[in-house]
């Protein structure tokens, strides 16, 4: 699939829709264009009518789970099979990081948002592409600041 010549196009999979609306606010603040699914299902029919640049999703959906979401990518023969997929999800738990990675998961951070981090990330995904593999440092456990 070709990268989009405008703004970078994110669809954020998110079923809380507090949460959803947020990440929105937020990834369109940064320049970004975002379109929201609010489970698997609407988030695969997103990918199948848009051209999208990254997807951002969380892990437990009501339908269905991220590493469904992304195998389904990964295998269709649309084009999103190379676009960089983020899991960001309250669960931090090693298993889940396991699943999305075998999944083919680029990046994989915990909620709540350390932002900066989610900024970066995004970044750096978008610049660069897929990787052929996920890097460490993007499956990294994140250290939780105490404030």
């Amino acid at each position: 699939m070709q990268r989009t010549k405008t703004r970078p196009t994110i669809l954020v999979i998110e079923d809380y829709p507090d949460s959803r609306h947020m990440l929105k606010l937020l990834l369109e603040d940064l320049g970004y264009r975002v379109l929201t699914a609010a489970n698997g299902t609407d988030a695969l029919v997103a990918v199948s009518n848009n051209q999208l640049d990254l997807v951002l999703t969380d892990f437990n959906l009501p339908d269905m789970t991220a590493p469904t979401v992304i195998r389904s990518l990964r295998q269709s023969g649309n084009g999103s099979a190379h676009i960089p997929i983020v899991v960001l999800t309250a669960v931090d738990a090693y298993e889940y990081r396991e699943l999305a990675a075998e999944a083919g998961c680029d990046a994989f951070l915990s909620k709540p948002t350390d932002f900066p981090i989610l900024e970066q990330t995004l970044a750096r995904l978008l610049a660069e592409g897929r990787p052929r593999k996920a890097s460490p440092e993007l499956f990294a456990w994140q250290e939780k600041s105490e404030s």
